[in-house]
């Protein structure tokens, strides 16, 4: 994909492949194209945000969380 030369700057039009111009017209139905790249794209942001927070929370569960966790569950008992 790259971005065509004769597009005004306020205006950037992007090329697709013959391949993935299909792809976008079999997956966005009967929504714009516009739209639906602007959705894509915004799908996407929110992936990537929530993969980046549940990989610094994977990172901050260190062995001594998980062991202070442990031992706080077994100091609380819960109702059955």
């Amino acid at each position: 994909m790259q971005v065509a030369r004769k597009s005004p700057a306020s205006r950037c039009t992007i090329t697709l492949t013959q391949n993935a111009f299909a792809l976008l017209d079999h997956l966005r139905g009967g929504v714009p194209k516009s739209v639906f790249v602007e959705e894509l794209l915004a799908t996407e942001k929110k992936r990537r945000a929530d993969e980046a927070f549940y990989r610094s929370a994977v990172t901050a569960y260190t062995p001594e969380v998980r062991s202070e966790t442990l031992k706080l569950n077994d100091a609380i008992p819960f109702a059955t």
